[in-house]
């Protein structure tokens, strides 16, 4: 399994993040392992100030995201989201990415109507979002399979929500 990147940085292993302490402790930890500063050091000092550089770097990109946070933290607590070979979707689900879609196909060229709908899917994101927190709180076994569920729900609202910001840049 790859590095459990909430230790590295020292936080607590949940959903919840402050981003502002993140960069704090990325910046701190950086500095620290910046491989311009091992430039003398050996061969193994300068490798392993290299692979902690990535690792930090990693790291920050992974827990700054939500989905990739969620999708970490269901990996550290052995559960995939398999998103490659599952395919299987909540069919209410994929009924409302149906008539969303069909809103922004109606919608095309007109800013207004295409922000309108960006902002009730950003708002839907956001309530998928506490309820994965919620469920990425607890321990049980109906939980994580929620919180899977969700964050393959949210890969879908995050790549929906990118078309619309193009729907809506082609627009203006």
């Amino acid at each position: 399994m790859a590095r459990n990147y909430f230790d590295l940085f020292g936080l607590p292993a949940q959903f919840d993040v402050d981003p502002g302490d993140l960069a704090a402790r990325h910046r701190e930890r950086i500095r620290i392992w910046h491989p311009d500063r091992y430039v003398r050091g050996t061969s193994e000092e300068r490798r392993r100030a290299i692979a902690m550089s990535a690792d930090l770097n990693d790291g920050l990109k992974v827990l700054r995201d939500p989905v990739s946070r969620a999708r970490h933290l269901l990996a550290l607590r052995g559960v995939s989201t398999d998103e490659e070979t599952d395919t299987a979707m909540d069919g209410d689900f994929l009924m409302e990415q149906m008539v969303w879609r069909e809103r922004l196909e109606e919608a095309a060229g007109r800013a207004r109507e295409v922000a309108a709908l960006a902002d009730e899917v950003a708002a839907n994101r956001a309530a998928r979002q506490a309820r994965l927190a919620s469920a990425l709180g607890g321990g049980e076994a109906a939980d994580l399979g929620r919180a899977r569920a969700l964050v393959r729900e949210l890969q879908f609202l995050e790549r929906f929500l990118r078309e619309l910001d193009d729907a809506l840049t082609e627009a203006l």
